[in-house]
Protein backbone atom coordinates (compact mmCIF):
# COMPACT_ATOMS: atom_id res chain seq x y z
CA UNK A 1 0.00 0.00 0.00
CA UNK A 2 1.46 3.35 -1.09
CA UNK A 3 1.95 5.63 1.92
CA UNK A 4 3.17 8.69 -0.01
CA UNK A 5 -0.29 10.27 -0.07
CA UNK A 6 -0.98 10.22 3.65
CA UNK A 7 -2.92 13.11 5.14
CA UNK A 8 -3.76 13.82 8.77
CA UNK A 9 -7.31 14.13 10.04
CA UNK A 10 -8.48 15.27 13.45
CA UNK A 11 -9.20 12.76 16.19
CA UNK A 12 -12.77 14.05 16.29
CA UNK A 13 -13.34 13.30 12.59
CA UNK A 14 -11.71 9.90 12.94
CA UNK A 15 -13.99 8.98 15.86
CA UNK A 16 -17.11 10.01 13.92
CA UNK A 17 -16.32 7.50 11.16
CA UNK A 18 -15.55 4.18 12.86
CA UNK A 19 -16.88 2.13 9.92
CA UNK A 20 -13.97 3.28 7.76
CA UNK A 21 -11.34 2.82 10.45
CA UNK A 22 -9.20 0.04 9.03
CA UNK A 23 -8.73 -3.46 10.36
CA UNK A 24 -6.20 -6.03 9.09
CA UNK A 25 -7.60 -7.88 6.09
CA UNK A 26 -9.88 -5.06 4.93
CA UNK A 27 -10.01 -4.72 1.16
CA UNK A 28 -9.75 -1.12 -0.11
CA UNK A 29 -11.29 -0.29 -3.49
CA UNK A 30 -10.64 2.95 -5.41
CA UNK A 31 -13.88 4.72 -6.38
CA UNK A 32 -12.44 7.75 -8.22
CA UNK A 33 -9.83 7.74 -10.98
CA UNK A 34 -8.33 4.24 -11.10
CA UNK A 35 -11.73 2.73 -10.40
CA UNK A 36 -11.49 -0.84 -9.13
CA UNK A 37 -7.83 -0.75 -8.08
CA UNK A 38 -7.41 -2.49 -4.74
CA UNK A 39 -5.11 -2.77 -1.74
CA UNK A 40 -5.23 -4.82 1.44
CA UNK A 41 -4.90 -3.33 4.92
CA UNK A 42 -2.28 -5.02 7.11
CA UNK A 43 -1.56 -4.83 10.83
CA UNK A 44 0.47 -1.66 10.35
CA UNK A 45 -2.68 0.06 9.00
CA UNK A 46 -4.79 -0.81 12.05
CA UNK A 47 -6.89 2.23 12.99
CA UNK A 48 -6.12 4.27 9.89
CA UNK A 49 -9.07 5.95 8.20
CA UNK A 50 -9.79 6.40 4.50
CA UNK A 51 -10.95 9.17 2.18
CA UNK A 52 -14.34 9.27 0.49
CA UNK A 53 -12.77 8.15 -2.77
CA UNK A 54 -11.99 4.76 -1.23
CA UNK A 55 -14.43 2.01 -0.25
CA UNK A 56 -13.73 -0.49 2.52
CA UNK A 57 -14.87 -4.10 2.15
CA UNK A 58 -14.73 -5.99 5.43
CA UNK A 59 -14.92 -9.78 5.59
CA UNK A 60 -16.02 -12.16 8.29
CA UNK A 61 -13.36 -14.39 9.90
CA UNK A 62 -14.64 -17.26 7.74
CA UNK A 63 -14.34 -15.11 4.62
CA UNK A 64 -10.72 -14.36 5.44
CA UNK A 65 -9.92 -17.97 6.35
CA UNK A 66 -11.58 -19.40 3.22
CA UNK A 67 -9.86 -17.02 0.84
CA UNK A 68 -13.01 -15.10 -0.11
CA UNK A 69 -11.20 -11.81 0.40
CA UNK A 70 -8.40 -12.88 -1.96
CA UNK A 71 -10.94 -14.11 -4.50
CA UNK A 72 -12.86 -10.81 -4.46
CA UNK A 73 -9.62 -8.83 -4.82
CA UNK A 74 -8.68 -10.77 -7.93
CA UNK A 75 -12.23 -10.90 -9.22
CA UNK A 76 -12.34 -7.10 -9.41
CA UNK A 77 -9.49 -7.34 -11.96
CA UNK A 78 -11.29 -9.96 -14.08
CA UNK A 79 -12.85 -8.86 -17.41
CA UNK A 80 -16.39 -9.54 -16.17
CA UNK A 81 -16.06 -7.27 -13.13
CA UNK A 82 -13.85 -4.72 -14.87
CA UNK A 83 -16.42 -4.23 -17.63
CA UNK A 84 -19.17 -3.72 -15.07
CA UNK A 85 -17.12 -1.17 -13.14
CA UNK A 86 -16.15 0.71 -16.30
CA UNK A 87 -19.79 0.96 -17.41
CA UNK A 88 -20.92 2.22 -13.99
CA UNK A 89 -18.19 4.86 -13.71
CA UNK A 90 -18.22 6.36 -17.21
CA UNK A 91 -20.84 9.06 -16.73
CA UNK A 92 -18.84 11.52 -14.60
CA UNK A 93 -16.20 14.07 -15.68
CA UNK A 94 -13.66 11.90 -13.89
CA UNK A 95 -14.22 8.17 -13.62
CA UNK A 96 -16.28 7.80 -10.44
CA UNK A 97 -17.94 4.66 -9.11
CA UNK A 98 -20.90 5.11 -6.74
CA UNK A 99 -20.72 2.92 -3.67
CA UNK A 100 -24.17 1.57 -4.47
CA UNK A 101 -22.87 0.23 -7.81
CA UNK A 102 -19.84 -1.38 -6.18
CA UNK A 103 -22.22 -3.32 -3.96
CA UNK A 104 -23.98 -4.62 -7.10
CA UNK A 105 -20.87 -6.00 -8.84
CA UNK A 106 -21.77 -9.58 -9.84
CA UNK A 107 -19.38 -12.14 -8.36
CA UNK A 108 -18.93 -15.66 -9.69
CA UNK A 109 -17.80 -18.00 -6.95
CA UNK A 110 -16.60 -21.44 -8.11
CA UNK A 111 -16.95 -24.66 -6.20
CA UNK A 112 -14.67 -24.90 -3.13
CA UNK A 113 -12.25 -27.42 -4.70
CA UNK A 114 -11.78 -25.30 -7.84
CA UNK A 115 -11.51 -22.11 -5.82
CA UNK A 116 -8.81 -23.69 -3.66
CA UNK A 117 -6.72 -24.52 -6.76
CA UNK A 118 -7.13 -21.05 -8.16
CA UNK A 119 -6.26 -19.46 -4.83
CA UNK A 120 -3.03 -21.45 -4.70
CA UNK A 121 -2.16 -20.09 -8.15
CA UNK A 122 -3.03 -16.58 -7.03
CA UNK A 123 -0.79 -16.94 -3.99
CA UNK A 124 2.19 -17.92 -6.17
CA UNK A 125 1.46 -15.09 -8.58
CA UNK A 126 1.24 -12.53 -5.77
CA UNK A 127 4.60 -13.64 -4.38
CA UNK A 128 6.16 -13.27 -7.84
CA UNK A 129 4.53 -9.86 -8.30
CA UNK A 130 5.84 -8.71 -4.93
CA UNK A 131 9.35 -9.76 -5.96
CA UNK A 132 9.00 -7.93 -9.28
CA UNK A 133 7.86 -4.79 -7.47
CA UNK A 134 10.93 -4.96 -5.25
CA UNK A 135 13.19 -5.49 -8.27
CA UNK A 136 11.74 -2.40 -9.98
CA UNK A 137 12.14 -0.31 -6.83
CA UNK A 138 15.73 -1.41 -6.22
CA UNK A 139 16.69 -0.82 -9.86
CA UNK A 140 15.34 2.73 -9.67
CA UNK A 141 17.09 3.39 -6.35
CA UNK A 142 20.35 2.17 -7.85
CA UNK A 143 19.95 4.50 -10.84
CA UNK A 144 19.29 7.38 -8.42
CA UNK A 145 22.41 6.48 -6.46
CA UNK A 146 24.57 6.43 -9.61
CA UNK A 147 23.14 9.82 -10.58
CA UNK A 148 24.03 11.29 -7.18
CA UNK A 149 27.61 10.11 -7.64
CA UNK A 150 27.91 11.39 -11.21
CA UNK A 151 26.33 14.72 -10.24
CA UNK A 152 28.80 15.20 -7.39
CA UNK A 153 31.85 14.19 -9.39
CA UNK A 154 30.99 16.50 -12.30
CA UNK A 155 29.61 19.48 -10.42
CA UNK A 156 32.62 21.61 -11.41
CA UNK A 157 32.01 21.00 -15.13
CA UNK A 158 28.32 21.95 -15.48
CA UNK A 159 27.49 24.14 -18.46
CA UNK A 160 26.47 27.51 -16.99
CA UNK A 161 23.18 29.25 -17.65
CA UNK A 162 21.26 26.38 -19.22
CA UNK A 163 17.52 26.10 -18.55
CA UNK A 164 15.07 23.23 -18.93
CA UNK A 165 13.83 24.83 -22.17
CA UNK A 166 17.39 24.65 -23.54
CA UNK A 167 17.59 20.87 -23.14
CA UNK A 168 13.99 19.81 -23.77
CA UNK A 169 10.61 20.92 -25.10
CA UNK A 170 8.11 21.68 -22.33
CA UNK A 171 4.44 21.06 -23.15
CA UNK A 172 1.55 22.27 -21.01
CA UNK A 173 -1.45 20.10 -20.16
CA UNK A 174 -4.89 20.25 -21.73
CA UNK A 175 -8.41 19.28 -20.67
CA UNK A 176 -9.66 15.83 -21.56
CA UNK A 177 -11.56 15.41 -24.83
CA UNK A 178 -14.16 12.71 -24.29
CA UNK A 179 -15.19 12.36 -27.94
CA UNK A 180 -13.77 13.01 -31.38
CA UNK A 181 -16.48 15.58 -32.12
CA UNK A 182 -14.95 18.83 -33.34
CA UNK A 183 -11.48 17.30 -33.66
CA UNK A 184 -9.81 16.87 -37.03
CA UNK A 185 -10.29 13.62 -38.93
CA UNK A 186 -7.97 10.86 -37.82
CA UNK A 187 -8.32 11.59 -34.10
CA UNK A 188 -7.55 8.61 -31.90
CA UNK A 189 -7.99 7.78 -28.23
CA UNK A 190 -4.67 8.30 -26.40
CA UNK A 191 -3.75 7.77 -22.76
CA UNK A 192 -4.53 10.99 -20.84
CA UNK A 193 -2.29 11.82 -17.88
CA UNK A 194 -4.00 13.64 -15.03
CA UNK A 195 -1.71 14.98 -12.28
CA UNK A 196 -2.90 12.21 -9.96
CA UNK A 197 -1.50 9.63 -12.43
CA UNK A 198 1.96 11.09 -11.86
CA UNK A 199 1.57 11.72 -8.14
CA UNK A 200 0.11 8.29 -7.37
CA UNK A 201 2.49 6.31 -9.56
CA UNK A 202 4.38 3.76 -7.48
CA UNK A 203 7.03 3.50 -10.19
CA UNK A 204 9.21 6.02 -12.00
CA UNK A 205 7.74 4.59 -15.21
CA UNK A 206 4.14 5.32 -16.21
CA UNK A 207 2.72 2.57 -18.41
CA UNK A 208 -1.04 3.06 -18.13
CA UNK A 209 -3.63 5.67 -17.23
CA UNK A 210 -7.20 5.58 -16.01
CA UNK A 211 -8.61 7.62 -18.88
CA UNK A 212 -8.08 8.40 -22.56
CA UNK A 213 -8.52 11.59 -24.56
CA UNK A 214 -9.28 12.09 -28.25
CA UNK A 215 -6.57 13.91 -30.15
CA UNK A 216 -4.87 13.94 -33.55
CA UNK A 217 -2.33 11.14 -33.69
CA UNK A 218 0.58 13.58 -34.07
CA UNK A 219 -0.42 15.52 -30.94
CA UNK A 220 0.60 12.74 -28.56
CA UNK A 221 3.83 12.87 -26.58
CA UNK A 222 5.98 9.89 -27.48
CA UNK A 223 7.17 7.19 -25.06
CA UNK A 224 10.09 8.53 -23.06
CA UNK A 225 8.34 11.81 -22.25
CA UNK A 226 8.98 13.13 -18.73
CA UNK A 227 5.81 14.05 -16.83
CA UNK A 228 5.85 16.49 -13.92
CA UNK A 229 3.11 17.29 -11.38
CA UNK A 230 3.16 19.18 -8.05
CA UNK A 231 1.45 18.80 -4.71
CA UNK A 232 2.15 20.40 -1.32
CA UNK A 233 5.72 19.56 -0.33
CA UNK A 234 6.69 17.67 -3.49
CA UNK A 235 7.08 17.90 -7.25
CA UNK A 236 7.11 14.42 -8.75
CA UNK A 237 8.63 13.36 -12.08
CA UNK A 238 8.00 10.11 -13.95
CA UNK A 239 8.75 8.87 -17.46
CA UNK A 240 6.09 7.49 -19.78
CA UNK A 241 6.59 4.18 -21.56
CA UNK A 242 3.51 4.82 -23.72
CA UNK A 243 2.23 7.67 -25.90
CA UNK A 244 0.33 10.17 -23.76
CA UNK A 245 -1.57 13.45 -23.71
CA UNK A 246 -0.65 15.50 -20.61
CA UNK A 247 -3.72 16.68 -18.73
CA UNK A 248 -4.29 20.09 -17.21
CA UNK A 249 -1.98 20.46 -14.21
CA UNK A 250 0.64 18.14 -15.74
CA UNK A 251 3.75 19.33 -17.58
CA UNK A 252 5.48 17.18 -20.19
CA UNK A 253 9.16 17.47 -21.18
CA UNK A 254 10.34 15.94 -24.44
CA UNK A 255 14.05 15.33 -25.05
CA UNK A 256 15.19 13.65 -28.25
CA UNK A 257 18.25 11.77 -27.00
CA UNK A 258 18.23 9.03 -24.37
CA UNK A 259 21.27 10.44 -22.46
CA UNK A 260 19.44 13.76 -22.16
CA UNK A 261 16.22 12.09 -20.96
CA UNK A 262 18.03 9.94 -18.41
CA UNK A 263 20.02 12.83 -16.95
CA UNK A 264 17.06 15.23 -16.84
CA UNK A 265 14.77 12.61 -15.27
CA UNK A 266 17.14 11.98 -12.40
CA UNK A 267 18.06 15.63 -12.03
CA UNK A 268 14.39 16.56 -11.56
CA UNK A 269 13.83 13.62 -9.21
CA UNK A 270 16.76 14.72 -7.07
CA UNK A 271 15.36 18.29 -6.87
CA UNK A 272 11.81 17.35 -5.88
CA UNK A 273 11.80 19.49 -2.73
CA UNK A 274 13.57 22.40 -4.42
CA UNK A 275 11.00 22.49 -7.24
CA UNK A 276 8.15 22.99 -4.77
CA UNK A 277 8.87 26.73 -4.95
CA UNK A 278 7.68 26.69 -8.57
CA UNK A 279 4.19 25.43 -7.67
CA UNK A 280 1.31 27.89 -7.66
CA UNK A 281 -2.19 28.22 -6.20
CA UNK A 282 -3.57 27.82 -2.70
CA UNK A 283 -3.00 24.07 -2.78
CA UNK A 284 0.33 24.29 -4.67
CA UNK A 285 -1.08 22.03 -7.39
CA UNK A 286 -0.35 24.15 -10.47
CA UNK A 287 2.83 24.98 -12.35
CA UNK A 288 3.47 27.64 -14.97
CA UNK A 289 4.92 26.13 -18.14
CA UNK A 290 6.89 29.33 -18.86
CA UNK A 291 8.26 29.61 -15.33
CA UNK A 292 9.20 25.93 -15.26
CA UNK A 293 10.90 26.20 -18.65
CA UNK A 294 13.15 28.98 -17.29
CA UNK A 295 14.47 26.92 -14.39
CA UNK A 296 18.20 26.29 -14.44
CA UNK A 297 19.31 22.72 -14.99
CA UNK A 298 22.52 20.97 -13.91
CA UNK A 299 24.00 19.89 -17.23
CA UNK A 300 27.37 18.16 -17.65
CA UNK A 301 29.11 17.36 -20.91
CA UNK A 302 27.62 15.01 -23.51
CA UNK A 303 30.26 12.42 -22.59
CA UNK A 304 29.20 12.38 -18.94
CA UNK A 305 25.51 12.18 -19.86
CA UNK A 306 26.16 9.30 -22.22
CA UNK A 307 28.24 7.44 -19.64
CA UNK A 308 25.48 7.83 -17.06
CA UNK A 309 22.78 6.70 -19.51
CA UNK A 310 24.75 3.55 -20.27
CA UNK A 311 24.31 2.62 -16.60
CA UNK A 312 20.85 4.06 -15.90
CA UNK A 313 18.98 2.96 -19.04
CA UNK A 314 19.50 -0.81 -18.45
CA UNK A 315 18.33 -0.36 -14.85
CA UNK A 316 15.16 1.34 -16.07
CA UNK A 317 14.72 -1.41 -18.65
CA UNK A 318 14.96 -4.02 -15.89
CA UNK A 319 12.37 -2.18 -13.84
CA UNK A 320 10.08 -1.99 -16.87
CA UNK A 321 10.45 -5.72 -17.56
CA UNK A 322 9.57 -6.56 -13.96
CA UNK A 323 6.46 -4.36 -13.97
CA UNK A 324 5.41 -5.59 -17.42
CA UNK A 325 5.59 -9.15 -16.09
CA UNK A 326 3.27 -8.12 -13.28
CA UNK A 327 0.75 -6.82 -15.82
CA UNK A 328 1.02 -10.10 -17.74
CA UNK A 329 0.53 -12.14 -14.57
CA UNK A 330 -2.57 -10.13 -13.69
CA UNK A 331 -4.03 -10.80 -17.13
CA UNK A 332 -3.10 -14.48 -16.91
CA UNK A 333 -4.91 -14.96 -13.60
CA UNK A 334 -7.93 -13.00 -14.84
CA UNK A 335 -8.21 -15.16 -17.97
CA UNK A 336 -7.66 -18.31 -15.91
CA UNK A 337 -10.49 -17.32 -13.60
CA UNK A 338 -12.80 -16.63 -16.53
CA UNK A 339 -11.82 -19.84 -18.32
CA UNK A 340 -12.31 -22.05 -15.27
CA UNK A 341 -15.69 -20.51 -14.56
CA UNK A 342 -16.82 -20.96 -18.17
CA UNK A 343 -15.67 -24.57 -18.08
CA UNK A 344 -17.58 -25.18 -14.87
CA UNK A 345 -20.77 -24.04 -16.55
Amino acid sequence: MDESNLARISLDVNCRHPRTSLQPGDLLVVLVGRVGDTAVATRQHQGWNVARSVAVIRFSPDGLANGISTWIRWWLRAPQAHGFLRACSANAEHATLPLSDLKQVPVSLPAPHLRARLLRTMSLVERRMELNTQIAARATELADAYFARYAQENRHAYQPGLTIADVGRVVGGSPIARSAAGIVDGAVAIAWVAPREVLNSTSVQLDRTAETSWAPRGAACNPGTLLVAPRPGEVKTVMSTISVIPGRGTLAIQANEEPDRMWLLHDLRSRSQELVATAQGEQARAMSRKAFSRLNVSWPSATVRKRFAEIAAPLHDRAHIALAENRALEELVASEMAGRLDGER
